[in-house]
This record gives structure tokens, sequence and C-alpha cells, in this order.
């Protein structure tokens, strides 16, 4: 089997990308897409290609970098996180929710919703961002497969969709909690039906003082006021927009200074839908953090139906403001639906010496799509990023993830693992970690590995680096294979079948991600999802 790749997959090494571009490696129909960089004025620590993919080595020497556009010149005085699908600041003016709307499809969104937010009215606190992204919105338009970060995502299927407000499933979602929990002893747990908070459903007995997780409507004014929206109005795409326009309440997680939440907190998302319209549900998160604060979270996403018939759109947003030498270690799994569409937009400001740790499982709904949007704002911070996807019939799965870097001696690691198990399966994986100036010492890692498993599935890959500074450690990698001969030629002559042999080594592949999530419950309902998925392919 052969790539003819630039991105070091079997034929050579590349470095990482300071612009964007594209090369491509083929298996069948497989396609691998990665930007080599030739201006850098970097030093290949590679010397000689080799059969299997090792991350490419960039030794930065004084005197290197590259040149920076002046758009970007602008952006670094500036100190904006440049993003090709940012949002334009929006002004403070009231308007009715679809007037003079630019795009026909955030109109229809918009007066389907124009009832059901008259008669739930929206938290006093969350006005002034519902109206901000409102305002933002009468000039937007959904983006479709020209707009460059959409390119392999084509939403047209959502925007086609005639999108309904969810039916109340409060009740029926209480008789799904024994089959959704991460421990055996009482746990802490949010439930969130079709993004509104259920206290009744959710146990939050037992957090320490002075820390709140609750609705918006009962958190401190002032402080969720100042932080709420202020990312989601200037990052993401117009579905994060819209989700601040619609949602009808906010799950807000504060934590005081020098406070630790020692037991995890299970955010259970359960999404209702219906078999010929789609309900649309938007789940709102917002942490903030105080100095020297830990907190560990999991966000689960589930079809209140679990026949996969049902469809239903969840439009989710998360903001996450962690103060200096603060700890957040986020776990997030998508088990939604197989009828289902999922986006989601999560973004962070981290400030010096805190971390943030994610690791992702992505394996339920038709298409879906993740916005990771990063911004270390101090010196020592440290940033880990461990994604899996796991592509079925007929199921997209892309990740877009942006990491800022502006002070010296951070630290960046990602790893993307990604498994295409069928002939119409997609995995998209657009990852940018941007290295200014003044992150000089910087520790970064980028690492995607992709497994197809049949001949037409297909993989984007773009991973790049974008490196100004001229001091900093940063290696660089992507693979794409099938599973090897010889590995198979293993396990047969020790007695195991073919097909169970292709079972074990497809879900190691992947336990390497979701043993980061410690629940041995969470990685059995992981475990059967995966198995449900290979079962017409493997």
């Amino acid at each position: 089997m052969s790539f003819v790749s630039q991105a070091g997959c079997y034929d050579r090494p590349v470095l990482a990308s300071a612009r964007c571009g594209t090369a491509s490696g083929v298996r069948g129909q497989s396609h691998l897409h990665l930007t080599p960089l030739t201006r850098l004025g970097v030093q290949r620590t590679s010397s000689a290609a080799t059969r299997r993919c090792l991350p490419t080595k960039i030794s930065c020497q004084s005197g290197g970098g590259t040149s920076v556009s002046a758009r970007e010149q602008d952006v670094e005085k500036s100190g904006d996180n440049p993003s090709e699908s940012a949002a334009p600041q929006c002004s403070r003016r009231t308007a009715s929710p679809s007037a003079a709307t630019k795009d026909k499809w955030i109109s229809h969104v918009l007066e389907a919703f124009a009832e059901a937010n008259g008669l739930t009215r929206h938290p006093r606190i969350a006005a002034g961002a519902t109206r901000e992204c409102r305002a933002a919105l009468q000039s937007q338009q959904m983006p479709n497969t020209r707009v460059e970060s959409f390119r392999f995502t084509d939403v047209s299927s959502i925007l086609k969709s005639q999108i309904q407000v969810p039916a109340a499933s409060q009740g029926a979602a209480s008789s799904m909690l024994a089959d959704h929990t991460l421990r055996e002893d009482d746990e802490l747990r949010a439930v969130i039906v079709d993004g509104c908070l259920d206290a009744g459903l959710s146990n939050l007995a037992g957090l320490p003082e002075g820390v709140f997780v609750g609705s918006v409507r009962d958190a401190p004014e002032d402080l969720v006021a100042m932080r709420l929206g202020a990312q989601a109005t200037t990052k993401g795409t117009p579905f994060t927009q819209i989700n601040g326009a619609l949602a009808q309440d906010v799950v807000c997680i504060i934590l005081p200074q020098g406070t630790e939440v020692s037991r995890p907190l299970h955010l259970l998302h359960i999404a209702s839908g219906r078999e010929e319209l789609v309900s649309l549900n938007s789940p709102r998160l917002l942490i903030i953090q105080g100095q020297d604060s830990h907190l560990q979270i999991l966000e689960e996403f589930v079809p209140l139906d679990s026949s996969h018939t049902c469809r239903y759109l969840t439009n989710a947003t998360a903001e996450f403001e962690l103060a200096e030498s603060s700890t957040l270690q986020h776990g997030y799994a998508n088990l939604e639906g197989g009828a289902a569409w999922h986006i989601k937009s999560t973004l962070v400001n981290q400030a010096a010496r805190s971390h943030y740790a994610l690791t992702e499982a992505s394996l339920g709904g038709t298409l879906t799509r993740h916005d990771v949007v990063i911004n270390q704002m101090g010196p020592e911070t440290e940033t880990i990023m461990r994604n899996l996807q796991v592509c079925g019939e007929r199921q997209v799965h892309d990740l877009h993830s942006s990491l800022r870097l502006d002070h010296p001696a951070g630290s960046a690691k990602q790893l993307h693992k990604c498994i295409v198990a069928s002939s119409t399966g997609r995995g998209v994986f657009d990852g940018n970690v941007q290295v200014n100036q003044k992150a000089q010492q910087t520790d970064a890692a980028q690492l995607s590995r992709n497994l197809l498993l049949a001949a037409r599935g297909a993989v984007f890959a773009r991973p790049n680096l974008q490196i100004i500074a001229d001091d900093v450690s940063c290696t660089h990698g992507c693979t794409v294979s099938d599973l090897e001969d010889d590995q198979l030629f293993y396990f047969t002559t020790r007695g195991i079948g073919a097909e169970q042999a292709r079972k074990i080594l497809v879900y190691s592949f992947g336990k390497e991600i979701t043993q980061g999530f410690r629940f041995p419950r969470l990685e059995a309902r992981l475990e059967s999802a995966v198995n449900e998925l290979l079962s017409n392919v493997v």
C-alpha cells in the first residue's frame, strides 16, 4: 500500500505549515490534506523517509521564523485572535428576531423560536449576550463548502431541514439516569434536557463552600454578566451565534479562589427528537474558575430515544475562563442518536500557569462538528488535547482546533485519532497551533493518526503549525493506514480469527484516548458504541 503524500505518511517527512495549502494522499478514494511548509526558516531534523509515519521534528534556532502578513501583524498588535470564521463584534442594539436577516435559514430558525422565546422569558443576566448574538446574525450567512473552514463538511442537510422547538421531555428523561452514570456511589450530576437544567434530576449536594453549579437564573449576576458571551461573540462560527440567540438556559459553574471540587461533575445532556421534523436544542455552559482552583467535568451527549430514528440538532457552546494556576480536566463524549446532527463550540481562555486538558470521543450522530478555540494568555501555561473520532456508515466527524500561544514557556500537546470504518464514512481534522513572537521556549507536539478500514473511506487531515518565535521545540506528524498484515498474522498464528483480530486491533487503537476518561462505566458505553459501528465492516 502506497501513499503519495508530502505529509510524511509513507514517503517522506514534512515540516509543519505556516500557510494554508494542500497536499494529497490516496488510498482508493481516501484523502489526506496537509500543508507542506517550504518557506519557514527552520531546520528539519528528519534525515530520510521511513515507511512508518513518525512525527517530524522542528528545531527553530536563532534567526528562524517566517514572514508575517499585514493582517497577522495587525492582529499581533491588537492582541485579537484571528479566526477565519470569527463573528464580527456586535453592537448592543435590539432587533426583532428575524428582521432584515440576510440568511433565510437563520431567519426561519429565529421565527420558529420567536413564540417559544416569548413564552419562556430569557434570563435577565443573559439578555445582553442574547441581543449581541441576534444583532450579529442579521449580517451572518450560514457556511457552505466554498468556505475554507467548511470545505470538507457539508452542512446543507441541516440547512434544508425544518427546525422546530423541542417537545417537553423532562419526565421521560428520568428513566435514563440509571444507564448513564459514572460511579457506583452518589455522583455529582447536572442533567440538561433540551438545553435546560433539570434541577429535579440533578444531584448537586455536597459541593464545597462557595462553589456554584446551577442555572444562570440563580448565578451571581455581576460575575456572570461580565463573562457570559465574552468569547462567543468574537469567536466561533454562525452556529455559535445561533446558540447565543436561542439558548433558554445557561449552566454556570463558578469556583472561588483556592477551591477544589474533589469529585468529578457529570453533565448529562439529553436531547429529544422527532421522526418527521427536526428539533433544535441549544445547551450552553459557562465555567469561571478562580485562582488556584481545580475542577473535573464530563460532558456526555445522549438521545432521549435510543432507536436512532429521531431527528434533532444539538447546537452547544461552552465558555471556560481559567484564572492563574487553575486546573480543568474536561471530558467530552458524543453518543448522539444515529439520525442526529451535533455542533459544538468550546472556547477557552487560560491565564498564566493554568492547565486545561480535553479528552474527547466523538462516536454518535450523522454529522458532527467540534470547534475548539484556546488562547494561552500567560506564561507557563499547559494545554493538552486528546481526540478520537469513529466514523461509521454515512457519518461525518469534523474537528477544528485552534490554539494560540502569546507568552513564554507554554506547553501544548495534541493527539488526534480517527477511525473510518465504512466506505461512506468521512473524518475531518484541521488543527492549528500558532506560536507567536513572544511565545519563546514553547514546547508543542501535534500528531494525527488515522486508520482507514474501508476502501472508499475518506480522511481529510490538515495539522499545521504557525511559528513566529525562534526559540521553540515543536514536533509534528500525521499517519494514514489500514491495519498492518504482520499484526493480523501475529494473532492468527495464535489461534485468533481474522475478524476478531481486527476488532481487537481497532479498539486498542482508540483505547489510547478513551482510557483517559478513567470512568469504567463510561468506557464500557464507548466500547459498546464502537463495536456497533464496526459490526458491519470488521
